[in-house]
């Protein structure tokens, strides 16, 4: 019966590994986003991101940011160019995001 549980605790053990570091990846993605919109705007305040939404096949991040309740908008944010798109009038924004809100 003891060797039961060594394999039931390595499974766990692996998956709380895999979603964990899933999770701080994504929040790592989130901070840098903020601190990219932040920087692009030229604000000393961070940005605040919500409503995200992940498109193309998780390579691509929608959005909505405020900067201390002055200034909002829609971002799109490609994770695997590192490109950023601010406004609902920018190509990428267009390309990536326009099909999802509507």
């Amino acid at each position: 019966m003891h060797n039961l549980w060594i394999p039931v605790v390595a499974i766990f053990v692996v998956a709380g590994l895999i979603f964990g570091s899933q999770a701080y990846s994504e929040a790592q993605r989130d901070a840098h986003i903020a601190a990219t919109i932040s920087e692009r705007l030229e604000s000393q305040a961070p940005a605040k991101i919500s409503h995200l939404t992940r498109v193309n096949k998780g390579y691509g991040v929608c959005g909505d940011y405020e900067l201390s309740g002055a200034e909002s908008g829609h971002f799109y944010y490609n994770s695997n160019t590192k490109r950023l798109a601010l406004g609902t009038d920018a190509p990428l924004y267009q390309d990536n995001c326009k099909s999802v809100y509507n």
